[in-house]
């Protein structure tokens, strides 16, 4: 285990000691104990099918900058990717896998990170979407005034700062790289190509997209009817894409630690009891676990043939890889 692989496993242990010392950890633990098994097979479902839907998404937008993958070395760079991002004990996200394994199979280096860049743009350009259709719900659960305005401007800040890389990145580049900036060109280029798949994106694409997070809420929404905890859909719709974009902050190893806190704050707006959504985060992340193992099992089975995939000859990027 790499140092910074240690670091995160530290941050996520304290953070999770401190969430378990302010909220009432038996009462989650028995929550926990009480899990009902068909609702908890359901959100493992709902995970495969975020997986499919990303691998599905590369199949049908990502030649728009240069990249074509089938649906089967998608489903594998997908279903690995998901073992590095939930599991894996080093430092290496599913997107850093994603772009190496595309180097190994002889991409170049702006032809594997690119592409993996641009589609993790576009899905946080989705979760903006998501995100913002909620948002009136989620404001309606917030009683405090300052909390309001801090929500609505997390998002319009968020959302501000998208449209501003997507509209201005090539010019803040170009003048960054005037003064030898490390990575301007870099810059420059990923926002081309998002801006590339937003003007190219097709129904299917923006399906495919979208449809990730609505699962992600849907696998929340069954991990907390297994568990018998009094939340609503529409809270869950309203709330969760929010927490679960906190708990993407790179602090901690999966998340975890990051993604409790998140959900005890966020869950609470609506009513929810710390315990119970501590205990929904818990048994959210074990499931993601059983996953990312079954992601670890392919990664270790898993041939060079297996990632195959094409490089078109595009402005984009050029060349091929098998």
């Amino acid at each position: 285990m790499s140092f910074n692989s240690f670091v995160k496993v530290g941050i996520a242990a304290i953070l999770l000691y401190i969430i378990g010392s302010r909220v009432d950890f038996d009462a989650a633990l028995a929550l926990m104990s009480s899990a009902r098994p068909g609702w908890i097979l359901l959100a493992l479902l709902t995970s495969a099918a975020i997986i499919l839907a990303d691998a599905a998404y590369w199949t049908v937008s990502m030649r728009a900058v240069g990249c074509r993958m089938a649906l089967k070395p998608a489903l594998v760079f997908s279903l690995v990717g998901w073992f590095f991002a939930n599991l894996a004990p080093s430092s290496v996200g599913s997107d850093i896998f994603r772009a190496a394994q595309m180097r190994l199979a002889g991409a170049s280096p702006d032809q594997s990170i690119r592409p993996v860049a641009a589609a993790r743009l576009m899905s946080f350009a989705s979760l903006l979407v998501v995100i913002g259709a909620g948002l009136p719900f989620a404001i309606s659960y917030v009683d405090a005034p300052g909390e309001k305005i801090a929500l609505a401007g997390a998002f319009g800040l968020a959302a501000f700062g998208f449209g501003a890389f997507i509209l201005f990145g090539p010019h803040v580049a170009s003048a960054a790289k005037r003064f030898g900036v490390v990575g301007a060109r870099l810059v420059a280029a990923l926002s081309g190509d998002t801006r590339t798949l937003l003007v190219r994106a097709s129904a299917a694409g923006w399906f495919c997209l979208t449809a990730q997070h609505l699962l992600r809420v849907a696998g929340v929404a069954a991990v907390a009817w297994s568990l018998n905890a009094p939340v609503d859909l529409v809270a869950l719709f309203a709330l969760v894409p929010a927490a679960l974009l906190v708990a993407m902050v790179p602090i901690s190893i999966g998340g975890w630690g990051v993604r409790e806190a998140s959900f005890v704050h966020f869950l609470g707006f609506a009513g929810v009891d710390p315990a119970a959504a501590l205990a929904i985060s818990i048994v959210y992340g074990l499931t993601r676990l059983v996953i990312g193992a079954v992601g670890g099992v392919v990664f270790v089975l898993a041939r060079r043939h297996h990632y195959s995939f094409e490089i078109e000859n595009t402005p984009a990027a050029g060349g091929a890889a098998e």
